[in-house]
């Protein structure tokens, strides 16, 4: 009975396919009639833009929904580029398809202006300056997209070289040693007591280490286990610190990476998660999705704290396809619902487009954790 009730479903679906077929025979796409997704209004149209802000939402876009003249599935990208320039260097800030709103976030916002002004050239320079925002709808790639009426903002970004405050994990991973080798824990919240980050210890975590408050000395603290207490279970979810020199290494943890929050105002030192590699599996050339068989394992940059890897896409993302991010633990990192792209989390696929990239994914922050495909790295130092 369970196998019976197991097909009905796909039949359902078959029928609503073959339904959906049917009702597009002889339908054809007309981009004179077609109308496209207009834009409401904002009701600011300046934005001063702050790190402090980055998770908060800078603004929420509406828009009614296109209208093709026929049922399609609707690919609707929200575009961004400098004012003037007639979105020749756009940067993508979300891809929907039923969706007819979208949030987006200033820290969002504020790395596609950053990288928007790096593609014109502009470093270094975060002026407000006045950028254009439409949406492009499409149902394939062989169509032209239907473009929105165009919002025009005045944004001033903020420096992406922001230097959170830090806490050093200093153990045998590093050989102990007090300088740059030292990964850190970040203050992303900057109040100076909430510190999270992802560390590689190089599956020398159950050798021992311990956190710091400076780079170069144990002054401004010192936090292990308190060797006077019951020792801490393997691969504790939590532990609470002494700030001590008397103090114990941590040593029950025994995987290579780790994402670790700690308060150093309560001492909880938070186990997140752990895994021991993490894989780029997807719809593409040399890549797949069987978790048994993963073969492209993401390197680790120690310096800047984030996964790597360079691959070659032979093609567009299939309709049905694209790729997703699995750790060693059958953990899917992907793009959630509707978010704004270079976001990371559980969800949908990520798409990409016919190219070589260095693909990057920062792990750090847990509240945006986000991806990159980046050309102009690819096969960099």
């Amino acid at each position: 009975m369970k196998k019976l009730l197991n097909y009905i479903p796909v039949l359902g679906v078959a029928l609503a396919f073959a339904a959906c077929e049917s009702d597009l025979d002889g339908a054809t796409y007309n981009a004179e009639t077609a109308q496209a997704a207009v834009l409401s209004d904002l009701t600011t149209t300046n934005y001063v833009l702050e790190s402090r802000n980055s998770e908060n939402v800078a603004f929420t876009l509406e828009w009614t929904k296109p209208d093709l003249g026929y049922p399609a599935i609707v690919t609707t990208t929200i575009d961004l580029d400098l004012a003037g320039k007639d979105f020749s260097h756009a940067r993508s800030l979300a891809s929907v398809t039923t969706a007819t709103s979208q949030e987006v976030t200033v820290g969002s916002l504020n790395s596609a202006i950053i990288n928007l002004l790096h593609d014109y050239g502009i470093e270094e320079d975060f002026s407000a300056r006045n950028f254009e925002i439409r949406l492009a709808s499409s149902i394939s790639q062989a169509k032209e997209p239907l473009y929105s009426n165009v919002l025009t903002l005045n944004i001033t970004p903020y420096s992406m070289d922001i230097q959170y405050p830090e806490i050093y994990v200093i153990g045998d991973y590093n050989g102990w040693a007090q300088d740059e080798s030292q990964q850190s824990l970040f203050s992303f919240s900057e109040d100076g007591v909430n510190f999270e980050g992802i560390i590689d210890f190089n599956e020398k975590a159950a050798n021992g280490f311990k956190l710091k408050g400076a780079i170069d000395n144990w002054d401004n603290g010192n936090w292990g286990t308190d060797g006077n207490a019951a020792a801490p279970d393997e691969e504790a979810a939590s532990i609470t610190l002494i700030n001590d020199g008397s103090s114990s290494n941590i040593s029950c943890y025994s995987h290579r990476f780790y994402h670790f929050s700690f308060n150093n105002s309560t001492l909880v030192l938070t186990m997140n998660r752990s895994f021991d590699a993490l894989y780029l599996v997807g719809s593409a050339e040399g890549l797949t999705w069987d978790t048994s068989k993963p073969e492209n394992q993401m390197n680790f940059d120690p310096e800047t704290q984030r996964f790597y890897i360079d691959f070659t896409f032979s093609s567009d993302s299939p309709a049905d396809g694209g790729i997703k991010f699995l750790t060693d633990t059958d953990t899917w990192l992907g793009l959630p619902g509707d978010a704004e792209e270079g976001t990371l989390g559980d969800g949908n696929n990520i798409q990409f487009k016919a190219g070589s990239y260095r693909i990057y994914v920062n792990m750090n922050n847990s509240k945006a954790m986000t991806y990159e495909l980046n050309a102009e790295d690819y096969q960099g130092e």
